[in-house]
């Protein structure tokens, strides 16, 4: 029997006794030729099949695994023990070390090492330094290896009293990594810190260098929990006084840590340490910079405590301690800044030049009142009222700063081509297909293997991705290129030749993949491809498909209507003349989708004198269309309506709220009328939801949701109604559907967040029916706040932000429902898309006041992240923007409820701040009335009183 047979017969038979002999009994010749047969039971047994009828796993029984893994470390070199193995079992390489240790053990533990899986299971530290010790291992393993696993043995001091060097060495790595030390202290059973307080009061640790290292390591980077546990080991310790004083500078530099609750810790302490004398007040008055640039209150808070302490001790210091309180009033929360008032006028000086120069900094920070009672320290330089309202000029859609720069040659074919793909600009995708149509005849036969490296990009998109910026569409333009290479390839076979090998290369690359998750079947993918599935963006597949159909007649191809000619995504009404003239000129039909796209993208403002003149030169549908397009409000449309999707998605451009009679007949009026517009009837309610616990406990919690009422007809269905996964089934009557009937399709799928922006510029001009979609798959919940939901949310906001229509229901309900979201920078764009419009007179606050307290009728979102909103960006950007605020402000606090919502104080203070700012009263009845109810609950009574007097 063979070395190679005895092998089989032993992995096969599950003989492990046996192994380990025969194993031992080998040649170093021997241990070698066995490689190609280890690969082969290696391949077999690790492979996953069906045990049974519903259980998959690998072949091999534990047994046979335990075998080839001694085998393995025995005969495998490094690198064929990488290609096989995911790591070691360090109980199967014990059984080893007495008479064979790889010999290249030291160098794939070190590889491990700067891995988050070290390749060993069932690695211990007490293994790892008998491994040391018995020299197993002849490196010494990192101070990050050995912390994160002593970590484990933390709350076992008799472990940790085994070897001299862990209490000597090896402890302190603790205090400089995240090794989870904080979820390892919990297992203590109610006594935190138990190791480290045994060790100092037994003398066995250091007690200053403990106190020192751990005020250390809340600056080292660590995730915010474990900075405050190694803050909270040092007050655990309870310090004295001298202790503290000895480590002032540590102390100091914890001031400067990025996560709040280690800073309030030590605040908390400095509030007894700044009375001594040996205090360093001012390395304590140099952070104070850094203190008041916190947005957290408590910080604020704790920081002025400290200061009025200091203050009151040191007589010689309170100029400058005045001086650094003045920064708090950066925040525009009334406790803090009353806090600093009463700090400056207790003890600062009127005269102090330095103290008035810093207040004049902050004066357009300080509340009314806070001015009020500061008067005396500033400067009396402030203007007259002259409040100005002039709004903004808006600037016309159609400039020549933000013309498309036109692609005038096939060098600038290819080269837009090459970064297509990155999605560096959102009209890239609709200016190449019309580059495309313009130019590809034009090539020149020389620069056909051009094309290489950009079909190589699309290749690795389709099978592994593409970057995090890619979306579906970046697939769909993929699939594109791939069958405008197969065009070339026809079209050139010799001089394409290089575009075929790689296209040979990359079918048997994924072949190989044939069965698993990455398989794309490239052999046969087109655009072209029809399924039974409901497709992901038809309109852009469409558009493709389309622009493919152009490159393969041999007539002349006439040009694409809807490419893109000012940014973001504009066409010029004169353009699309010029366009429509070359297919009149032809006697062609256009496209029904591409003309669509071209009518919802065409800028409706222009002011061209020229305009009429140039629909002259059209005939015909062609020229009442547009005259009813680009015309007045009134212009009403003309038949004949050969083309019925054209005229009606005119008329929703136009004007999306006016029902045309012109178009009684045209089957699109048989849908609900919202799926058109985009003007479904929207509502928040509550609801109780519950989870049982571990304990079998039912818990219920409130939740808050945002829903639209979706009617229902022959041609609309909600399927799995008031269930998570609800869904909207929605087809169109006519077959040629609208562009905007495409969108319901869209929250059925959770990677839209990258393609969402080219998806509203389909239709810039009424983008209400994708919103609503984009609201119902990620902004319905107030709490969410995962990647897709934020991703998603941000997206459609920023998009909101660019877009140039003008607003109806469903923008305004974005609007106002992304100041709530959880998802910090959404409610950031909301603020700023806000102060914006206010800017150009383009926005109704007092219709956003009403959808938030809509909102909070039913607690959908927490008011604080309103009111931090307001304070942060959208107060005292101008005269004009305040009193829109105002506005902003009554609408909403008219429509609450008698019972006072959740954080309604902080609401009223800043609506008291805007009257004293505007120099108005508080005059709506009903929010007159609700301030009497208010004034009837006790923390409410002196903000309601404020508003009044």
């Amino acid at each position: 029997m063979t070395i190679e047979e005895r092998l089989n017969e032993i992995v096969e038979k599950g003989q492990g006794d046996a192994i380990i002999p025969f194993l031992q009994g080998l040649t170093q010749e021997e241990r070698k030729t066995l490689v190609p047969c280890l690969n082969k039971l290696e391949e077999h047994y690790n492979k996953f099949v069906q045990l049974n009828e519903n259980t998959y796993g690998t072949r091999g029984t534990p047994e046979q695994h335990r075998i080839i893994n001694l085998t393995a470390l025995v005969i495998y070199s490094l690198k064929e023990f990488r290609k096989h193995e995911w790591g070691i079992y360090t109980e199967q390489l014990n059984e080893l070390i007495p008479w064979c240790i790889p010999s290249w053990l030291d160098s794939f533990f070190k590889e491990g090492e700067s891995r988050e899986f070290g390749g060993f299971y069932g690695m211990n530290y007490e293994t790892l330094m008998d491994w040391i010790e018995q020299g197993v291992l002849t490196l010494t393993p990192s101070p990050q290896t050995i912390a994160g696993y002593l970590v484990n043995y933390m709350n076992n001091t008799d472990f940790l009293q085994k070897r001299a060097i862990t209490l000597k060495e090896h402890i302190w790595y603790l205090f400089q990594y995240d090794c989870g030390q904080n979820w390892t202290d919990n297992r203590t059973g109610g006594q935190p810190y138990f190791s480290f307080r045994y060790f100092v009061e037994h003398g066995q640790l250091d007690r200053m260098r403990v106190l020192k290292e751990s005020l250390l390591a809340v600056n080292r980077n660590l995730n915010k929990n474990l900075s405050s546990w190694f803050a909270g080991m040092f007050t655990a310790l309870n310090p004295s006084t001298e202790e503290q004083l000895t480590l002032q500078p540590e102390i100091f530099a914890v001031l400067s840590a990025p996560h709040s609750r280690p800073v309030n810790i030590i605040l908390g302490l400095l509030k007894n340490l700044c009375t001594h004398p040996q205090f360093q007040a001012e390395e304590f008055l140099s952070q104070t910079s850094v203190l008041f640039a916190s947005d957290v209150k408590a910080i604020h808070q704790n920081t002025l405590a400290v200061l009025h302490k200091l203050a009151k001790e040191r007589k010689e210091h309170r100029d400058t301690i005045c001086c650094a309180a003045a920064q708090g009033l950066m925040s525009r929360e009334e406790s803090t800044q009353s806090k600093i008032v009463k700090l400056i006028q207790t003890y600062g000086e009127t005269a102090s030049t330095t103290l008035k120069e810093i207040l004049s900094i902050y004066t357009e920070t300080m509340l009314a009142n806070t001015k009020k009672e500061l008067k005396a320290y500033l400067e009396n330089n402030e203007p007259e009222d002259s409040a100005s309202f002039t709004y903004e000029p808006i600037l016309p859609i159609i400039r020549e700063d933000n013309r498309i720069q036109e692609i005038t040659s096939t060098e600038d074919l290819i080269f837009l081509a090459s970064q297509v793909l990155d999605v560096n600009e959102i009209y890239h995708f609709d200016l190449l297909l019309g580059a495309l149509v313009e130019w590809d005849r034009q090539q020149e036969v020389k620069q056909i293997s051009q094309w290489t490296p950009i079909l190589q990009r699309a290749y690795k998109l389709l099978m592994s991705g593409g970057s995090s910026r890619n979306g579906i569409l970046d697939q769909l333009m993929a699939t594109f290129l791939l069958d405008y290479a197969k065009l070339l390839i026809k079209r050139f076979p010799e001089e394409a030749q290089e575009l075929s090998d790689l296209h040979q290369k990359m079918v048997q690359k994924d072949e190989l993949q044939k069965g698993k998750w990455g398989y794309r079947n490239l052999q046969k993918l087109t655009i072209r491809e029809k399924t039974n599935k409901k497709i992901k963006f038809p309109v852009h597949k469409q558009l493709l498909c389309r622009t493919l159909d152009l490159l393969e007649s041999k007539e002349k191809p006439l040009p694409l209507l809807s490419t893109p000619t000012h940014t973001p995504m504009f066409i010029a009404p004169e353009t699309l003349i010029e366009r429509l003239k070359q297919y009149q000129q032809a006697n062609a039909e256009p496209d029904d989708m591409d003309m669509q796209t071209a009518l919802s993208r065409v800028a409706l403002e222009s002011s061209s004198q020229e305009l009429p003149l140039l629909l002259r030169s059209l005939k015909g549908e062609y020229r009442h269309l547009l005259t009813f397009l680009l015309g007045e409000k009134d212009v009403l449309p003309q038949a004949p309506f050969n083309h019925p999707s054209w005229w009606m998605m005119a008329g929703l451009m136009k004007s999306p709220e006016t029902i045309y009679a012109e178009f009684k007949d045209f089957s699109y009026n048989k849908s609900p009328r919202e799926f058109l517009t985009g003007n479904f009837k929207w509502r928040t309610y509550q609801y109780t939801d519950s989870y049982t616990d571990y304990n079998k406990k039912t818990v219920e919690w409130i939740c808050s949701t945002l829903t639209f009422d979706i009617p229902e007809s022959e041609n609309s269905h909600v399927i799995n109604k008031d269930k998570y996964n609800e869904r909207v089934s929605y087809y169109s009557y006519d077959p040629h559907p609208l562009l905007v009937e495409m969108y319901p399709q869209i929250e059925r799928f959770d990677d839209i967040q990258n393609d969402l922006p080219r998806l509203a510029w389909l239709t810039p001009n009424i983008p209400e029916p994708l919103l609503v979609w984009c609201i119902r798959s990620a902004i319905y919940d107030p709490t969410l706040n995962e990647v897709r939901e934020a991703g998603i949310t941000q997206a459609a906001i920023e998009a909101l932000h660019q877009l140039r229509h003008t607003w109806h229901e469903v923008s305004y309900l974005l609007e106002a429902t992304c100041m709530l979201v959880a998802d910090k920078t959404s409610r950031s764009y909301a603020a700023e898309i806000w102060i914006e419009r206010v800017g150009q007179g383009c926005i109704d606050s007092g219709r956003i006041g009403s959808i938030l307290s809509s909102h909070q009728h039913t607690g959908w979102g927490p008011l604080k992240r309103l009111t931090d909103l307001i304070q942060q960006q959208m107060i005292n950007v101008s005269p004009l923007h305040n009193r829109e605020l105002e506005k902003l402000i009554v609408a909403m606090l008219a429509g609450l409820p008698e019972k006072p919502v959740k954080d309604l104080k902080k609401l009223l203070e800043i609506y008291a701040e805007l009257l004293s700012i505007n120099h108005s009263k508080a005059e709506d009845e009903h929010v007159l009335h609700l301030l009497d109810a208010w004034k009837g609950v006790a923390n409410l009574k002196k903000a309601a009183a404020n508003i009044q007097r």
